[in-house]
């Protein structure tokens, strides 16, 4: 594992096959503001370039990124992805959510729950997205037509995600970071769970691209790759 950040990261998604947006978070010294960094870390060499707040904003929320920017409050902190009718969904890590136009135009906005529960981070599979709910143990999947509950994996009593924080979406199948510093893999074929990996600290994220992986830790952010580990 190479680490390549050492700073709170607030967002991480794939930029191109070959390399993946890093936010950084820098405090600001002196009062409780806060600046972000933007960078692309390429997977082969793990070398960061800085890129403009607007080529991140393009690659996050699509061609109406400069109209859905303006409108959400803190365009860092939430999960977004382009349904594949061209309206856009955002998710905060506290459940508030909103689903944009085409256009970039609000259309709807409230909170994902289960159980009363909030729920958090968003991995796109087509007509379908994929949240955890860490208060319930629970693993979620949500129709994008009609933003309810179509399938849940796990539940409050059972052992198959505990504390489940972050999940991704990688050629079909998903993977849980879990509490224990587990990895935990969805089959996207049957929908059988297993453990993928485990890691020494506590997985904050993991996005897995190809061979390669990034990952969240206590300790700071690492490129991983995965055949040679």
């Amino acid at each position: 594992m190479k680490q390549i950040s050492t700073k709170e990261i607030v967002d991480l998604f794939a930029y191109n096959k070959d390399s993946a947006v890093l936010v950084e978070k820098r405090p600001l010294p002196g009062n409780a503001q806060y600046k972000v960094n933007y960078s692309v870390v390429n997977f082969a060499t793990g070398e960061q370039e800085v890129i403009t707040k607007s080529a991140y904003l393009l690659r996050k929320f699509g061609s109406a990124f400069q109209k859905i920017s303006t409108e959400i409050p803190n365009f860092v902190q939430c999960d977004a992805a382009v349904l594949y009718d061209r309206r856009v969904l955002v998710i905060y890590p506290n459940g508030e959510a909103g689903i944009f136009d085409r256009e970039g135009t609000l259309e709807w906005n409230g909170m994902f729950q289960y159980h009363d529960a909030p729920v958090k981070h968003l991995a796109l599979e087509e007509k379908y997205f994929w949240s955890v709910c860490p208060g319930e143990n629970a693993v979620i999947r949500y129709a994008c037509q009609n933003m309810k509950v179509d399938l849940r994996i796990g539940g409050k009593d059972a052992q198959t995600f505990v504390n489940p924080q972050h999940i991704c979406q990688y050629n079909g199948d998903l993977y849980v970071a879990c509490g224990g510093n587990k990895i935990r893999k969805i089959d996207g074929m049957d929908y059988t769970v297993s453990d993928y990996r485990t890691f020494s600290q506590q997985v904050k994220r993991y996005h897995k691209f190809g061979q390669y992986a990034l990952v969240v830790l206590e300790s700071g952010t690492y490129l991983v790759d995965e055949t040679k580990e």
